[in-house]
This record gives structure tokens, C-alpha cells and sequence, in this order.
């Protein structure tokens, strides 16, 4: 299946999703290996781009040189010098600024309760009750959940607008589920 192929089936799916769920409707759990805890079904068991938005420490190595001579080239191997540590500490500004990062594509369960993520091996759980933000654009692809404890993750591609329905369905609510501003072209198509 192509890309445009499996996203407009997902754009599809989530239509229908949408309609179905603010009709009063009840998304279909899906069979799923991992444990769960009690009263926890899982409803989603697929492959997502994954990224986590934080920044980071990065150190770098200043130099200093010592120059002997005349004066011009005294003066010209310190102001290399300075260009390049300049140029160091700009490129570790720029690493360390908070950004989106460990872009990679993880399989993702999501449950009535939590989103898990597996990450080079090991399953990561975002309870949907520590959510405190959550937004997407289903048209771009994308949807994120910030939380008051640990850093904003983000899902993105071609399957997003069916799973940025499913997930604004629980960590919102059914009540405000179909008033969600990012899901208003949905509810139009």
C-alpha cells in the first residue's frame, strides 16, 4: 500500500471514527499481548513516528592557542581562534535548545487508559490522566500530549488522523470530545 494510499484510508477511518464516537458510539477494542491492568482494554495496536521534545546538555571544547610571531599573525590566530570557539559554542547552543528528538517509529498500544510506546525495546506508558494538554492537526499527520511530569510526546504520520480521534476521545472525554477545535475539519468532511 502506498503512502497516499494508507493516508487516505487512515483520513477515512478517522471520518468515520469521529462521526461514530460523537454519535455516542463506543471505539471496538482490539486483541492485544501486552498485560494490562485491571479494567483496561487496549484499542489500538499499530507502527507511529515517535519524537519526545526536551532539551539537553551539550558540552563542547574551547581552544586557546598560543601564537608567536608578528603582530598580523598574532592577531589573525586569534581571531581564528575566536571564530572557532564562537562556532562551537553556537553549534552546542543549537543541540541543547529544546527540540523535537528520538525521531523514530514505534510500535504504539494505545488503551482507555495510557498510550505505550516501544522504544528500542522497552515499553514507555503515558497515562492519559497526566495528560494536561493535548492537541493535533489530523490534516498534518500529527498529534501531541503534554504532561505535567515528564516531556511532550509526539505521534505523526500517516495513520495520525485515526489515532489523534481515538486518543482525543479518551484523554478528553466523550462530553467534550466533538466540541475539540482540532477536530473540527473531520466533523466537516
Amino acid at each position: 500500500m502506498t503512502v497516499d494510499a494508507e493516508w487516505q484510508n487512515s483520513w477515512t477511518a478517522a471520518v468515520y471514527l469521529y462521526r461514530h464516537l460523537a454519535a455516542g458510539g463506543v471505539p471496538e477494542p482490539v486483541a492485544c499481548p501486552l498485560v494490562l491492568g485491571q479494567d483496561e482494554v487496549a484499542y489500538a495496536d499499530l507502527a507511529i513516528g515517535y519524537a519526545r521534545y526536551y532539551s539537553m546538555t551539550v558540552e563542547y571544547q574551547q581552544s586557546s592557542g598560543f601564537f608567536f610571531g608578528s603582530p598580523l599573525f598574532v592577531a589573525a590566530g586569534l581571531a581564528a581562534n575566536a571564530i572557532g570557539n564562537a562556532n562551537a559554542r553556537n553549534r552546542a547552543a543549537a543541540q541543547s535548545a529544546p527540540q523535537w528528538r528520538e525521531h523514530c517509529v514505534a510500535r504504539t498500544v494505545v488503551t482507555n487508559q495510557r498510550t505505550m510506546c516501544q522504544i528500542q525495546g522497552q515499553w514507555l506508558s503515558f497515562w492519559h490522566g497526566g495528560v494536561v494538554e493535548f492537541t493535533g492537526d489530523p490534516a498534518a499527520g500529527w498529534c501531541a500530549m503534554t504532561f505535567g511530569d515528564s516531556e511532550p510526546l509526539m505521534l505523526t504520520g500517516p495513520t495520525a488522523p485515526w489515532l489523534t480521534v481515538l486518543l482525543s476521545y479518551f484523554v478528553h472525554g466523550a462530553q467534550r470530545f466533538p466540541q475539540l477545535p482540532h477536530l473540527h475539519r473531520l466533523a466537516l468532511s
